[in-house]
């Protein structure tokens, strides 16, 4: 409905039709934004130890001192990354969890693999991330942040046993999870090295269709009988 032509526009938008300035992020946002992306490109293809300001100040295309005004140092920068990446992680799991309780155990850990080798195809680094420092382990203090990836896992583990009903202790629990959790990582974070023994091509369909079939194989009836001992 129109309010006559004696009508004023909302200034909710210009007379140009673009956002009003507050509507759009600050430019340091979008700084900052620039910088944590290459900066997880970067971390994704050499350990936090070889990564370097000047390395991903080349990868996003500006001069390496911009990145110190919003990251003195590199282990600000690189805990931020852990943090943010652990956290999508997390939010993902929720969302391949959802719905999963309406099937049977087959159809719902198909979906869920599904649903996970999507996240790793649009998301990338978080996997590859993890990997390339998890062999860091004995040296924690060396890895800004490592604790957010601990911390993490035990998030999904339990946002795992609430949405899934299982009949298992919390041993055989934990165990299952991180079993599956390390070979997926090892899978998804080292797809490059895992493809060429298999003679795959690491991005391609195939290798995605024989993790999933991997998975499958090795984790499905165990959690079946976590479901249903008596099965």
């Amino acid at each position: 409905m129109s309010g006559g032509k004696g009508a004023t526009r909302s200034n909710a938008v210009s007379t140009t039709g673009e956002e009003p300035a507050s509507a759009r992020p600050a430019k340091s946002e979008l700084t900052r934004e620039r910088i944590m992306r290459a900066a997880r490109r970067v971390f994704a293809e050499h350990p936090y130890n070889e990564a370097s300001f000047r390395m991903i100040a080349r990868e996003g295309g500006f001069d390496h001192p911009l990145i110190n005004y919003y990251f003195p140092y590199k282990p600000d920068l690189f805990e931020a990354v852990v943090a943010e990446i652990c956290e999508e992680f997390y939010r993902a799991n929720i969302a391949c969890l959802e719905g999963l309780e309406r099937m049977t155990t087959g159809e719902g850990f198909s979906l869920y693999i599904d649903r996970f080798l999507d996240f790793n195809t649009r998301n990338p680094e978080p996997m590859r991330i993890i990997l390339l420092n998890v062999a860091h382990v004995d040296r924690l203090e060396e890895i800004p942040g490592y604790q957010h990836i601990p911390e993490v896992l035990a998030r999904t583990r339990g946002t795992f046993e609430e949405k899934i009903p299982l009949r298992a202790t919390t041993e055989e629990v934990v165990m299952f999870l991180n079993s599956f959790n390390a070979l997926a990582i090892w899978f998804l974070g080292a797809h490059t090295c895992q493809a060429q023994i298999l003679g795959m091509e690491p991005s391609g369909a195939e290798y995605t269709a024989w993790v999933k079939q991997a998975l499958l194989y090795l984790f499905l009836p165990r959690l079946e009988r976590l479901i249903n001992p008596q099965a």
